[in-house]
């Protein structure tokens, strides 16, 4: 958006927004001074992508497993900094000396937003439908025997071997608890207006448009200050944009990064930006030819200038990558360093590949993503000069996804972002072929990659580990099945009137809404 236009512009993106994006809600209350001081019941956040689910054992969009976590609660959840797990609906936990057998105690004054217990028989069926859902992350529990319910109150997980990332993956969304009879009365239909036992609860679902959240008043943690939570689904980067200067938003996620400078000018307005565990990348699907081959895959990496890259998409508030692994997270392998940009290097290790002349490939790209856009641009410029060329093609971001998967493809724009604290995750879905999710569906395959996850797996020792994973981490990027090209912030526009919201590097803010405040404004 150019400046000089901005009051034309969002005159016109006003009019066409105002159904769309309703004004918030308030009501007063007296100050010290005697004074009225009005207060905002309503947190409006816009949001990019459309709500693919509501179930939390098929959600693949973070966008929705954000909105998820503040519905329902987890044996366990990751502290605000990602880095630690309190207790959720488990009070306390036991491990044997073996490491074989886990026992939660939970808390007795849980219940579900209709008012109904939480029990451990709940817990149980919740955690047993995630590990059996086709195409979901039961593969993150494969050494889990059984799960039992041996009192109201009291769940057991027995394993058949060591499995030291447990705790982390029962904190994960997948494994959110649901209430076993309405779920099995209802089916599918029950996730078009689920009941949780997380501090809000749905009044309204429309995925494509809006959704809303109000505070479930038999929430067992700290109540939200805020009454209700308005999503609204709003595509457009720009017109998110316009949206937050207007305040009919008070939150956005993912200004433009080159507009971070402009909003951060505007009076009252501010973009934040969270350290995350994100990941910016090109997935190589390997049943596209040339892919097979490492040594393309290697000059691809020689071919791409990240110092260029994230100055133009991110306004240089990105780092250049070089792990497949978030950035110092937990394991994370800093000896690793950015591959240099040489496409004098590429041009020869395509020379060696058999491809002298390159050979041409396509792009699929996220529509509406202005960073993401910006990137491509500078992907197929720089591999036009090594002589591979490179068709973009943009699509909504669940289609993009599932053109991306399943073997169909050949370039991806892509990123993840952990779920957990253990690095365990992010190593089974992206490096580990047979680990749920074809190595990312790069369908890359390495036979001591696949025993060093296992490996890290079970290792109970954190040295160990830390070699396990230094190990893999040098595997990936050598062999390249994917281009690592940056770690970025999470960014979220916010209006000077929210007090409190804060991301934590796994993406999730559901703790920060349980304390946050809104202004009149």
């Amino acid at each position: 958006m150019i400046r000089r236009n901005r009051s034309r512009i969002l005159g016109a993106a006003l009019a066409a927004l105002a159904v769309a994006a309703a004004g918030c809600g308030s009501s007063g209350s007296a100050g010290a001074n005697g004074s009225s001081a009005a207060t905002v019941n309503t947190l409006v956040i816009a949001n990019a992508v459309k709500v693919d689910t509501l179930d939390p054992e098929a959600n693949s969009v973070n966008e929705s497993i954000w909105l998820d976590q503040n519905l329902y609660s987890r044996l366990l959840q990751p502290n605000a900094t990602g880095t630690g797990l309190l207790p959720d609906l488990a009070q306390s936990w036991a491990i044997s000396r073996d490491g074989l057998t886990y026992t939660f105690h939970l808390r007795t004054d849980a219940k579900f937003s209709n008012g109904s217990p939480v029990t451990a028989a709940d817990v149980v069926y919740s955690i047993d439908r995630s590990r059996k859902f086709a195409g979901g992350w039961g593969f993150l529990l494969t050494a889990v025997k059984t799960v039992a319910a041996t009192s109201a109150h009291t769940v057991v997980v027995t394993l058949s071997q060591p499995h030291t990332p447990l705790l982390a993956d029962l904190a994960m969304y997948a494994y959110s608890v649901v209430p076993e009879k309405l779920v099995k009365a209802q089916g599918a239909a029950f996730f078009q207006h689920p009941v949780g036992s997380g501090p809000f609860m749905i009044t309204s679902f429309k995925a494509d448009s809006e959704v809303d959240l109000a505070r479930n008043p038999h929430f067992y943690g700290t109540k939200p200050k805020v009454q209700k939570v308005r999503y609204l689904i709003v595509p457009n980067d720009n017109t998110r944009v316009l949206m937050l200067e207007s305040k009919k938003a008070d939150i956005i996620e993912n200004p433009p990064g080159n507009l971070i400078t402009q909003i951060d000018k505007t009076p009252g307005l501010s973009v934040q930006l969270f350290p995350s565990t994100r990941v910016d990348f090109i997935e190589l699907d390997e049943h596209f030819a040339p892919f097979k081959k490492a040594l393309v895959r290697q000059a691809l990496n020689y071919a791409i200038d990240r110092k260029a890259l994230v100055k133009l998409a991110y306004q240089g508030h990105a780092t250049p990558g070089a792990s497949f692994m978030p950035y110092k997270m937990q394991y994370y392998d800093s000896s690793l360093s950015p591959y240099p940009y040489n496409p004098a290097k590429a041009k020869q290790l395509l020379t060696q590949a058999g491809y002298p002349h390159g050979f041409s490939t396509f792009l699929i790209t996220v529509s509406g993503d202005v960073a993401g856009q910006a990137e491509a641009v500078v992907l197929k410029s720089e591999l036009a000069a090594v002589g591979i060329n490179v068709s973009i093609q943009s699509y909504e971001l669940t289609t993009a996804y599932s053109k991306e998967d399943g073997g169909h493809s050949q370039m991806g724009e892509r990123y993840w972002t952990n779920d957990i604290i253990d690095p365990d995750e992010v190593a089974t879905f992206g490096a580990d072929c047979t680990g749920g999710a074809n190595a990312f569906a790069s369908y890359w395959c390495d036979k001591q990659v696949i025993q060093a996850v296992a490996a890290a797996r079970s290792e109970r020792s954190a040295a160990k580990r830390q070699q396990l994973y230094s190990q893999i981490q040098q595997a990936v990027y050598q062999q390249s099945p994917f281009v690592v090209l940056d770690y970025s912030p999470y960014r979220y526009g916010v209006g000077g009137w929210v007090h409190g919201f804060h991301v934590s590097p796994l993406g999730s803010y559901d703790l920060s809404l349980e304390n946050l405040t809104v202004s009149a404004h």
